[in-house]
């Protein structure tokens, strides 16, 4: 009793301190950025922050819509939110405006607003009175409605601002008639030539020296080309989690036992009861809820679906039972429940809708007299000789599948409407006749019939017993714990392990080669604490464990030049070749004797423009050819370096393109390309004038 009464005086005490120890861990979340109440933005975009809720209510909607992953819905929203600001704030800064008059313009011209009855006046034609007033409605009687409107504004404004941005940048390209006679000279003007070319694959490797310094000067002076974000390597060994041959064979002996009545003891009753087997048990419902972990599913399945076993089943008798068999990751145990003969049919068909039948559009305007008088018409054009039924159905359906020629693919018994039904599955193959039901009139061709069956199954997943699952833990567990000791590799040479590596993992990746989505690891290499040759066990998502450790570590900037030269190497290499042979020749290299000291030929390429930039028995060689284009008649050129080789070039022959009276044309083709290729980059351009802060790793 003292005790308790001790207990009671120290109450207040406890309660304090262990209030405070709640206030500093949700204080200290704060702060540190891992509790809930952390108000970071997920970025900022110029002067601009994007709010966390509201982004993840963005990611949520793509990842439901799209069924991305939460990391490939998270990116698509990165993208699409950090465009949207970037915008924004340059269009506040240019001044562009979108006003009531662009927006109804834009309604006006919209085929799903202007093919809208709601919102058409009694000739038919759009009325913008009559959609204002159904917004203002919507406004005060339906406000889910107006709501849904005021996003989609929202996007037709953003649609109209990008559209206005780009007419004023087409509006700023602009060629001369000096730019289009260039172009024209460009395609036209051609020239022949005989060449020799030396192929860089004919100068020895050994006769030039490539040193790390070259390769870093390379690099330095091509900075852009080498830029590198931030990211990881990691090396690691996979434990899978997968049931063993004694998992397999218990699975299977516990389904045997199903094929025999089981004697079992009541204890309510205390007496013995005798258990139907499956086969013999008059509620199969029942006992497949009993024993199977997959559900009783009542759906007649065709041979297809059966799968590798369809043979067998669709020889059973009814009642009769087949199994246990493997079917993939399952052992089941299969009784015949019912075969439908021809229970499933192939038809394509043509619709005629009316005014007024089920799901026909505004633009039907026949009456129903008038579309069974067609029907039967085109009925006509079917069953004559030579009629292909999918064309009649792409020229005269009212139905979705006219694009498919009619196409319904199979359908069950009781699939379709009632008439439609009978028809198809009373009718034998190749029959065609015209069915009238609420859709309109159809005419039907009856084109394949299978039967069906339906198969009751008694279902246990392959799965690994708890013995295997443990065993594979403590597997991983030791292997972590050794490697964490003796190092990675000699872990790995000891168990016998042959480790896989992933590199180049970026911050907001998710997937490694071989483990498919593993957010968890990618976060950990990424994290501060985490050091190069740091170990981690992680559990797969699907079963099983990673022992995985990180590698290297590479900052944003600049490639180093381990990284880079397996790039910049062969760039290199043509270059020293290519100094390598103007040092021997200097200006005195002619054809004959660049082709004599390295067994090459002296070909000819004739009509080449430089367009094209294509010299014939050499491939494209666009620098090559413009050369030729400034060599006199009868000279021969220096030794011009190329892509696939060093040349040796002497014009033959140069023919002038025809003056055109006007270039105009030349002019705003070239304007036009312009546009074209600026158009994709658009978004790029505007993004890059914003400074952008990302903190998503922070989040997801």
């Amino acid at each position: 009793m003292a005790i308790l009464g001790k207990i009671r005086e120290k109450s207040i005490v406890l309660i304090l301190v262990i209030g405070m120890a709640l206030f500093a861990f949700v204080i200290s979340g704060v702060f540190d950025g891992a509790g809930t109440m952390s108000q970071e933005p997920v970025a900022i975009v110029g002067d601009e922050e994007v709010n966390i809720e509201q982004f993840s209510r963005r990611v949520d909607a793509v990842e439901r819509n799209t069924g991305m992953s939460n990391v490939q819905a998270v990116n698509t929203v990165w993208d699409q939110v950090v465009i949207e600001y970037s915008f924004n704030q340059l269009q506040e800064e240019l001044g562009l405006a979108v006003g009531r008059g662009h927006v109804e313009n834009f309604i006006a011209n919209s085929p799903g607003f202007r093919q809208d009855s709601r919102f058409q006046n009694a000739l038919g034609e759009f009325d913008v009175v009559a959609f204002t007033d159904f917004i203002n409605d919507s406004k005060r009687n339906n406000p889910e409605v107006y709501r849904q409107w005021q996003l989609q504004e929202e996007s037709i404004q953003s649609s109209i601002s990008k559209q206005l941005y780009t007419t004023m940048i087409r509006a700023g390209i602009y060629h001369t008639a000096f730019d289009g006679k260039a172009i024209h000279a460009l395609e036209n003007d051609k020239i022949s030539l005989s060449y020799v070319k030396v192929p860089y694959s004919s100068v020895p490797d050994s006769l030039v020296t490539i040193t790390d310094r070259d390769i870093k000067k390379y690099i330095n002076t091509h900075s852009t080309d080498f830029e590198v974000e931030e990211s990881r390597a990691i090396r690691y060994v996979v434990f899978d989690e997968t049931a063993s041959v004694e998992d397999n064979l218990a699975i299977e002996n516990e389904l045997k036992k199903l094929l025999e009545p089981q004697v079992i003891f009541n204890e309510v009753s205390g007496s013995e009861e005798t258990l139907a087997s499956f086969s013999q048990t008059d509620n199969v419902k029942e006992f497949i809820a009993e024993y199977s972990e997959v559900p009783y599913s009542d759906t007649y399945q065709t041979k297809a679906q059966l799968g590798t076993y369809a043979n067998t089943l669709f020889e059973l008798k009814e009642g009769e039972v087949f199994g246990p068999y493997k079917d993939g990751s399952q052992f089941k145990l299969s009784r015949m429940m019912d075969v439908d003969r021809g229970g499933s049919a192939k038809a394509r068909h043509i619709l005629f809708a009316y005014a007024g039948s089920q799901s026909s559009s505004g633009e039907v305007t026949r009456t129903k007299a008038e579309a069974r008088k067609e029907a039967y018409r085109v009925l006509r054009l079917v069953r004559a000789k030579g009629a292909d039924f999918a064309e009649l159905a792409r020229t005269y359906s009212d139905g979705p599948s006219k694009n498919r020629g009619g196409d319904l693919g199979f359908f069950r018994r009781g699939d379709m409407v009632e008439a439609f039904n009978d028809y198809a599955f009373a009718k034998p193959i190749g029959s065609t006749g015209v069915v009238e039901t609420d859709f309109g009139f159809h005419i039907i061709e009856v084109q394949e019939k299978e039967d069906v069956v339906l198969v009751a199954s008694v279902v246990k997943k392959i799965v690994p017993s708890e013995t295997t699952s443990n065993e594979v833990f403590r597997t991983a567990t030791e292997f972590e714990i050794d490697s964490k000791k003796n190092g990675f590799i000699s872990a790995a040479e000891s168990y016998g392990y042959d480790p896989r590596s992933a590199a180049n993992l970026s911050l907001m990746e998710e997937s490694i080669p071989g483990l498919s989505a593993q957010r968890t690891i990618v976060k950990w290499a990424f994290e501060k604490e985490t050091k190069v040759n740091d170990i981690k066990r992680f559990d797969l998502m699907g079963g099983g464990y990673v022992v995985a450790e990180l590698t290297d570590v590479t900052a944003a900037g600049t490639e180093s030049v381990e990284g880079a030269q397996n790039r910049v190497r062969p760039i290199l290499l043509q270059d020293k070749k290519y100094e390598l042979l103007v040092s021997k020749y200097g200006s005195s290299a002619t054809l004959a004797t660049l082709a004599e000291d390295y067994g090459q030929t002296i070909s000819t390429s004739s009509a080449i423009n430089a367009a094209a930039g294509s010299i014939a028995g050499a491939g494209t060689e666009p620098f090559v050819v413009g050369s030729g284009f400034s060599i006199q008649m009868n000279e021969t050129s220096a030794l011009i370096q190329g892509k696939q080789g060093v040349f040796v070039l002497e014009v033959d022959l140069f023919e002038e393109a025809t003056p055109l009276r006007s270039y105009e044309g030349y002019s705003s083709l070239l304007s036009e390309e312009v546009v074209n290729r600026l158009r994709p980059l658009i978004d790029e351009v505007i993004r890059d004038q914003y400074e952008v802060v990302d903190n998503r790793f922070d989040y997801f």
